[in-house]
């Protein structure tokens, strides 16, 4: 018998996307921003971040394509819920490592 509500697999990201996706601090910014659990738009991604709203933008594409990111209701963004940590975890699991979210930006 098959479980009806099973776990969300966590993204299948290669060791390259992995650290395509940490290559950049905005990116890892926006990880640690959205793991709080609010759905946020792009514009106050960016300005969490100290980057444009095209530069957000960007990468906000970027990371919704490696499928780390969903989007909501007026285009809010908000983590995968695969990757949505547990409340008060201080840890995202990429499979290939495990993302502290109260290490400094």
């Amino acid at each position: 018998m098959s479980d009806p509500n099973p776990a969300p697999a966590i993204p299948a990201l290669s060791l390259k996307q992995t650290a395509q996706l940490l290559s950049d601090q905005a990116r890892w910014i926006a990880l640690r921003e959205l793991a709080k659990g609010e759905a946020l738009p792009v514009q106050e991604l960016a300005a969490r971040a100290g980057r444009s709203r095209e530069a957000m933008s960007k990468h906000m594409i970027f990371m919704r394509r490696l499928g780390m990111v969903v989007t909501s209701y007026g285009g809010h963004y908000k983590l995968a819920p695969a990757l949505r940590p547990a409340p008060g975890a201080t840890t995202i699991d990429l499979g290939h490592g495990l993302i502290r979210l109260d290490a400094p930006a």
